[in-house]
């Protein structure tokens, strides 16, 4: 039967998915109070994992690499000298965007995925 053909082509795109993402560091907007939003990206630091923003008062951005066991408003406050802050920890490339409008490689990824699953799916339920 033709079925089992339908599931390689998304068995090797989930191989591939796993593969791409294995020794690659995260990547982070990386600025502090930029006039027209963060631009700058970088890749974190191998003890560096998740990525961070803080709105501090008086009005000032963070943009940066973190550390997720550092995720709290005593270790925020401390590090950044600031003592009104609003932060946010997120682990997906590129997440500390101030304007929520990023998508990560990840969804992007499983959003593909899904789309061969069912193309794969529909094309075994004809056969």
């Amino acid at each position: 039967m033709g079925s089992k053909g339908g599931f390689v082509p998304l068995g090797l795109l989930f191989i591939l998915a796993v593969l791409c993402h294995v020794g690659h560091s995260l990547e982070c907007y990386s600025c502090i109070n930029p006039a027209n939003g963060c631009t700058t990206v970088v890749s974190c630091s191998h003890n560096q994992d998740t990525c961070f923003i803080v709105e501090a008062m008086p009005p000032k951005t963070y943009y940066q690499c973190w550390m997720f066991d550092r995720c709290s408003f005593k270790a925020t406050a401390k590090s950044l000298g600031e003592k009104e802050l609003q932060y946010r920890c997120c682990q997906e490339n590129l997440c500390n965007k101030s304007d929520g409008t990023s998508i990560s490689g990840k969804t992007a990824l499983l959003g593909i995925l899904l789309l061969v699953a069912v193309l794969a799916l529909s094309h075994a339920v004809k056969n």
